[in-house]
């Protein structure tokens, strides 16, 4: 049997009260063919029969114009999933962040495009879509909503990373995330050059290192394992850059299942078979999990840990499995990098306590460190003990130890 997904992206609706030139799923105001309700619910008994401990995520379009979102997210969160959703921010009051914490919702995406209003608003197309965007995430983090700010970098923002970090920790956001655009949908161009996204992700992996206050996350990106590598950065067990497929997946409106949301290669839709069904045994999948690439990607001694954005590359050239335009890296010779055991540890870990963190899924593992350090700090501990996580446990989401 194949490995089972820890990540489920779930494009709820096409519908969008907005109109991004950017937008990967093209967006519109027709629900045509939409799943029904009823079907949504089979969806979430699809997901939980494959596996009832995955972070799910609700997004668009924008989620929050279906009538049931909220029964969503109440019975997904009843089904065990950590619910997460990702908006726009612009229709995110008071009394809908409310209606959703209430209904379990764990986390919140929210975009910003621009540490100043103009530019959001008009890479958005909407004037106070900055305003809003700003003020959900307050009210939410108010709330005790964990939220993250997600950011689109292209050539007209890429030199501000250090500034939308900042704007983050002035938020308070848990986490920083950088999106680098695939041309699908609305999308024609990645809109950021090969120079100048090469620079961000040596800016974002410093970052990564040494930033404390939030996480700095790059995401489409894969090709930051490559700099945090050359950067002295040990690559932990688990570590792979394009988890599309592999532990990785998407729902779309009509139910069709794709190996991630920026990929329009449908593998199985769930009104005619099962998931379980689509995920062990759709050709493309299988293909995906072998790691076997063309071009530079195929040559390149990362190819283990980055492997280059499949969405990319099957946007671009029509080749699933060809090279990631987006990186401009020269493979070398020298052996294969491979991830190794170990994490970023900065306190003794008792054995029980590593064994543990083992089961933590690699895209938060490094949350769960920091927190769990930060704990046993303020309790003047020297070491990370079992008993401590069991007291953490609760704080951490997704943590599965």
């Amino acid at each position: 049997m194949n490995g089972l997904p820890y990540i489920a992206s779930w494009n709820l609706t096409k519908r969008c009260n907005l109109s991004c030139p950017h937008c990967y799923i093209d967006s519109t105001a027709d629900s045509a063919d939409e799943l029904t309700p009823q079907e949504a619910m089979f969806v979430v008994d699809e997901l939980t029969y494959l596996n009832r401990k995955l972070m799910l995520v609700l997004s668009g379009g924008e989620p929050l114009l279906r009538d049931d979102l909220l029964d969503i997210v109440r019975y997904a969160t009843e089904a065990g999933f950590i619910v997460v959703m990702g908006s726009n921010g612009t229709l995110l009051g008071e009394e809908s962040l409310l209606a959703l914490k209430m209904a379990g919702l764990k986390g919140l995406g929210v975009s910003v495009d621009s540490l100043q209003p103009r530019g959001h608003d008009a890479f958005r197309g909407t004037r106070g879509a900055w305003q809003a965007s700003v003020e959900a995430l307050q009210k939410a983090r108010q709330m005790g909503i964990q939220t993250q700010m997600d950011v689109t970098l292209r050539d007209e923002n890429w030199q501000d990373v250090e500034g939308f970090v900042e704007l983050g920790v002035k938020l308070g956001v848990k986490a920083v995330n950088f999106f680098f655009l695939v041309c699908t949908g609305r999308a024609m161009g990645s809109q950021i050059s090969v120079s100048h996204y090469e620079r961000a992700i040596h800016r974002i992996a410093d970052l990564i290192l040494r930033e404390r206050r939030t996480m700095v996350r790059a995401r489409c990106a894969p090709h930051i394992y490559r700099v945090l590598h050359k950067k002295g950065y040990t690559l932990p067990a688990g570590t792979r850059g394009c988890l599309a497929g592999i532990s990785y997946m998407r729902v779309d409106p009509q139910g069709n299942v794709t190996p991630c949301p920026y990929m329009p290669v449908v593998v199985g839709n769930l009104r005619q078979t099962s998931l379980r069904q689509i995920w062990e045994e759709a050709e493309v999948l299988r293909q995906l999990r072998k790691g076997i690439y063309g071009g530079r990607c195929g040559s390149c001694e990362y190819s283990e840990v980055c492997g280059g954005c499949r969405a990319r590359a099957y946007a671009e050239t029509g080749d699933l499995y060809g090279q990631d335009s987006l990186c401009g890296y020269e493979p070398s010779s020298e052996e294969k990098v491979l991830p190794q055991e170990g994490d970023e540890f900065t306190l003794s870990w008792q054995p029980c306590a590593r064994e543990r963190l083992r089961r933590v899924p690699p895209f938060i593992r490094r949350m769960v460190i920091r927190v769990i350090e930060e704990k046993a700090r303020q309790k003047g501990l020297k070491e990370v003990t079992s008993r401590l996580i069991d007291e953490v446990k609760p704080r951490v989401r997704g943590h599965r130890g």
